[in-house]
Formats: C-alpha cells, structure tokens, sequence
C-alpha cells in the first residue's frame, strides 16, 4: 500500500473550499453528504478515473495527493473497497495532509 491516495478535483471546487478549510465533494457533482465518503484513487488508478468521470469535461483539474497517515492522525478514517479508497469525512486543507495540488493536463 501506498503513503499517499488521490483525488481528482475540479479546480473551481478546490479553491472555493479554501476559505473553509477543509473540502467536502465526494466526486464530481456530488456532495459529502449525499455520498457518505470522498471518492479517492492510487497513483496507479487516476488515469482510470479521469478517463471514466472526466474525460468529457473541459474544466480544469487537480491531481491532490493525500498523506494517508495525516488523515489518520485527524481522525479521518479510509475504507478501501474494491481496491479504491473512500476518504470518510471531509479534507483539511492543511500542508500535513495535502502533499501537492497539481493541474492535470487536458
């Protein structure tokens, strides 16, 4: 297993959430709440996910690679189900947590 998951986030949503401090969509389109977890991948999985949820999108997009053990450490618990990681609370948008936010190129 791997130190770090992924999520890919429309960059709209990402920098909205700032002034929050902590991100809350599940995947595209879709809320936290309404799915109980945040959508996550493996470095290995994100060209799965882009090419299965994105791909007919032209936003732009952000890579955000997640320390595993920061989430652990704020008492964020990850599930992992059929190999995909769901994230099971909100993001902190702390630097401990967030390893980089990287524009995915389109």
């Amino acid at each position: 297993m791997t130190d770090l998951i992924h999520h890919i986030a429309i960059e709209d949503d990402w920098e909205m959430s700032r002034g929050f401090g902590e991100y809350e969509v599940a995947t595209r389109g879709t809320h936290l709440d309404d799915a109980g977890f945040i959508h996550a991948a493996t470095a290995e999985q994100v060209p799965q996910v882009l090419a299965a949820r994105y791909a007919d999108i032209s936003l732009p997009l952000l890579d955000i690679a997640i320390r595993l053990d920061a989430l652990a450490a704020a008492g964020i618990d990850v599930e992992w189900h059929d190999g995909f990681p769901h994230i099971m609370g909100a993001i902190p948008m702390t630097r401990e947590i967030v390893a980089s936010e990287l524009p995915l190129a389109r």
